[in-house]
């Protein structure tokens, strides 16, 4: 695709910016007057002396209460949930979790959180306990998945940085806080098992979860130890176009004798995904604590992950040149048609994926008067068979093995009648043959895709930094600091190789014949496919049980490894060293009779990155390439924090901050897939994202339980990646059996000039001022609104971007109610469409995820004081997550999960 050059728009962008930040100071203001306004009746249980209600609470109100504590005590902005008890962050998933959180955006894969974006932007650092962690995704990062909710203390969102945090985000930072052995004066036993049911699986999973923690030699020496096994089975069914395309003057559609220009799907196809997901975690911490001036903590982690997955799929192949009976509405979106000459072809592919990571970290803690030193170390890996699904876009991450089969060509036809549907979730249309569509015996097997993803990361960080309290006026300390990290990641596309089909044919006479290849267990079938949506689309898939052993021990295949051309091809091999150092003051003070606090530094980042991989020539060469960069950034900023009141707080912060890009996006590789003709590419001249960052938030703390607060934010982002699709030929593609040699290739390029502006409300009440039975009730809302803007255009609409992956809304709503034994949660949460890639004009524009909103439900009924029993609803109304292209007339794919109910009994003593 052609660059655009935006120029001759610079001046509207501008006003935009402009006219961005007006209307962000306008909401804003809206939403302080309006918080002001009903300051009477939320602080009508506040006691008149502090304005901080002095209550002893337990369960939900004490996680609350905990969360709201370590929001004021921190000296940057950030929110949190805290755990109120052992085993009970009241979620699943760490994503979900997180998703409770303003400003917190996630996407959702197999029904279970997955990426996360904060204001409106996905680069955010992972963190263990204040420790880098690398993980099992193919950009080096931590999948969220990996961590048992049962093993935290808390979440921490840090939103604007100070010179002592570590660099590399521009969303946030996600810090996951596990218990520690010192925390506790008592042993503490604790143990939960839980049975789980997916209803469109019509399955049952569990999980085990156990934790031990004890103290020794006079509370000196603790240890901690904790393991949770899981085992649950789902199924998401999908609709997928497979992407959209332009047919340029091709055919007559709509039979006036003129050759038309439209936008059709290329594909129309459906799956159901199968899943049976077994996770082993494994935490545990030693801490001594020999004196008061020395404490060392030792932290260890471990997950397994083993996932089944055959999908079932039917792919119908669309033409352009054999569309008639063709209605084209005035954007171009072909809204009905019959399609002839159709390629049906029914697909069994293993989806298979494995992944185990661990990490290790010491910390040593000194105080010595007005000296305190700490140092840090920590190492991690993460290795994976079986691609992560951090896009969001697609219902099945794993590995792609598949035997692709179609109807008998060319006995056998197959004629689709398609129209635009009535939701979200699929376009109405049938298929009809000469042959019994369902039979197996009908098809024959004319290529193969048989890959496997491997990833391989490592990261080693080591941090240290003193700090001197010197109290010299306003002055209150001082702290310098370095850190040292090396973090190298490493994925492919590994790809068998098969001779041609026809060499082990026991038939050579007909072609190969689906039935006549062992590990191909076609014959069951599929029913009810997205249950519950209305639409006229078939709803029955050929199925089976895919086995590809044993189809490569008869076709003679050798397995999926690197040897190949096109596996060298694909190798994305990435080492990065980051040195950053840094020195912050420290400050406090009065005002004009107004106490402040705050601190201003200066962090200096430096970053070496080099890429190494092959570059292929013909089909047959492939050349190694090394690729070096060098980075370096400076990052000043800036926080103050002003108590005009014991019970309001101002916080001010400005910043610049920068992250590296998608390590696994900076490779030279490229990864094809010849089923559908698409692929993806790194790029090693990638920039680090850069942005300057403005926050003020206003805080009201009118009970030790209950809080207003708004939130201004504004993001310049100098660069950023974006990722543009760019129509190439490679003939080096694997297993390629049909010829096709032209792809789609999704290739990440520099960007610039971004911009995400907003703000966020957040209102927590505890409402234990109602008369009983009433005052168990507690409720939270928060909403963010980010406007974000760039100078890239879309070719389809004229109109400019915005940064990939921010809504521009997003907001949570929670009711809970607890008193006595009985406590339950309701949390509602949703985000608005976003930009998911950019895409030119012959895709038919740029790929949007549809807006989404999820219910979920918990509960707790405490028996005795050491049991109790718990209960969960997860997705219940099974809202669609749906993606379309440029406009919602060009759905590009729709899937529909489970919703999972959980009945567990916990203990703890």
């Amino acid at each position: 695709m052609a660059s655009m050059d935006w120029a001759p728009h610079r001046g509207d962008f501008m006003n935009y910016r402009a006219a961005s930040l007006r209307a962000v100071l306008k909401h804003g203001a809206a939403l302080l007057v309006l918080a002001a306004s009903s300051a009477p009746a939320l602080a009508q249980n506040a006691t008149a002396s502090t304005g901080v209600e002095e209550a002893v609470v337990t369960g939900i109100r004490h996680s609350i209460e905990d969360a709201i504590q370590n929001k004021r005590e921190s000296s940057v902005i950030m929110d949190n949930i805290s755990a109120e008890d052992i085993g009970k962050l009241p979620d699943q998933n760490v994503a979900e979790t997180l998703s409770r959180i303003p400003g917190v955006q996630i996407t959702r894969v197999e029904g279970q959180g997955g990426a996360v974006s904060v204001r409106g932007i996905n680069l955010n650092k992972l963190q263990l306990n204040g420790n880098n962690f690398v993980g099992t995704a193919a950009n080096g990062d931590a999948n969220l998945t990996d961590f048992a909710p049962e093993m935290l203390a808390g979440v921490e969102v840090i939103k604007a940085p100070s010179a002592d945090l570590t660099e590399g985000w521009l969303g946030g930072i996600i810090n996951l806080r596990t218990k520690r052995p010192l925390d506790f004066s008592d042993p503490i036993y604790s143990g939960r098992a839980e049975f789980s049911y997916a209803d469109k699986a019509r399955k049952g999973g569990f999980k085990l979860f156990g934790f031990a923690t004890h103290n020794f030699f006079d509370d000196e020496f603790g240890v901690l130890l904790g393991a949770t096994y899981s085992q649950s089975s789902g199924r998401s069914d999908q609709f997928t176009t497979g992407g959209w395309t332009r047919s340029l003057n091709t055919t007559d559609v709509n039979g006036d004798g003129n050759k038309d220009t439209f936008y059709m799907p290329l594909r129309l196809q459906q799956f159901a995904d199968f899943f049976t997901d077994k996770r082993l975690e494994l935490n545990g911490t030693a801490q001594w604590h020999p004196s008061d001036t020395l404490t060392v903590t030792l932290d260890g982690l471990y997950s397994q992950r083993d996932v089944y997955r055959p999908l079932i799929a039917a792919q119908a192949v669309l033409t352009p040149t054999n569309v008639t009976n063709g209605v084209i509405l005035s954007d171009g979106t072909l809204a009905k048609a019959t399609f002839g000459g159709v390629t049906l072809r029914p697909l069994l592919y293993n989806e298979g994926q494995t992944a185990n990571s661990d990490a290790l970290a010491l910390n040593i803690a000194y105080v010595n008067g007005p000296w305190t030193a700490h140092f840090n170390a920590s190492q991690s890996q993460g290795n994976a068979l079986g691609g992560d699904g951090l896009s969001g876009t697609s219902t099945a991450p794993g590995n792609a093995n598949v035997l692709v089969a179609r109807q008998l060509n060319p006995t056998n036809t197959v004629t689709a009648n398609y129209q635009l549907g009535r939701n979200n979730a699929s376009p109405d249309y049938s298929l009809s043959g000469n042959y019994n569509l369902l039979d197996p015996s009908q098809y024959e097997v004319y290529a193969t895709f048989d890959s496997n993803y491997p990833i391989r990361n490592r990261g080693r960080d080591y941090a240290f930094d003193l700090r001197y309290e010197a109290n010299w006026g306003p002055l209150k300390a001082v702290k310098i600091g370095s850190r040292l990290e090396n973090t190298r990641v490493f994925s492919a596309q590994a790809s068998a190789s098969y001779p041609p089909l026809s060499t082990y044919d026991p038939t050579p006479a007909n072609s190969l014949r689906v039935t006549e290849v062992p590990g191909l267990n076609y014959g069951p079938l599929v029913g009810e496919f997205m249950d519950g949506q209305s639409g006229n689309f078939p709803r029955t898939l050929l199925s089976g049980t895919p086995q590809p052993d044993l189809w490569r021990a008869f076709l003679h295949a050798t397995p999926p490894d690197l040897s190949s051309i096109s596996s060298k091809g694909s190798i994305n091999a990435v080492n990065q060293q980051t040195l950053a150092a840094f020195i912050k003051f420290e400050f406090e003070g009065t005002l004009f009779g107004v106490p402040y606090a705050g601190d201003a530094g200066l962090r200096d980042v430096d970053v070496h990155r080099g890429s190494t991989g092959y570059s292929i020539v013909g089909t047959t060469q492939a050349i190694p390439v090394s690729v070096s960069r060098h980075f370096n950034d400076p990052l000043p900023n800036a926080n103050l924090i002003l108590k005009p009141a014991e019970d309001f707080d101002i916080r001010l912060s400005a910043a610049k901050v920068t992250a590296r890009p998608p390590l696994n996006t900076t490779g030279v590789g490229v990864s094809l897939a010849p089923v559908t003709n698409t692929g993806s590419a790194g790029n090693p001249d990638l920039k680090p994202y850069g942005a300057s960052q403005y926050d003020m938030t206003a805080e009201w703390y009118f009970t030790s339980t209950s809080m207003v607060s708004i939130a201004l934010f504004k993001k310049d982002v100098s660069a950023f990646t974006r990722i543009i699709q760019v129509a190439e030929n490679h003939p080096e593609a694997p297993n390629n059996t049909n010829g096709q040699t032209s792809y789609l290739v999704n290739r990440p390029v520099n960007g610039t000039q971004g911009e995400v502006a907003g703000y966020e409300f957040n209102y927590l009440q505890d409402l234990n001022f109602l008369p009983d039975p009433f005052d168990g009730l507690g409720l939270g809302f928060n909403y963010t609104r980010a406007d974000s803007r760039t100078p890239n255009i879309d070719e389809v609409t004229g109109q400019f971007l915005p940064m990939p992956f921010s809504s521009k809304h997003s907001a949570n709503a929670t009711l809970f109610y607890e008193k006595g034994p009985i406590s339950w949660r309701a949390t509602w949460n949703y985000r608005s469409p976003y930009l998911v890639a950019q895409q030119g004009a012959a895709s038919g524009g740029s790929l949007y995820a549809d807006s989404h909103g999820q219910v979920d439900l918990s509960a707790t009924y405490q028996i005795t004081d050491n049991y109790r029993v718990t209960f969960e609803a997860v997705n219940i109304g099974k809202d669609m997550n749906s993606y379309y292209v440029s406009n919602k007339n060009r759905l590009n794919n729709a899937w529909q999960d489970d919703t999972r109910l959980y009945l567990g009994v916990a203990a703890n003593f």
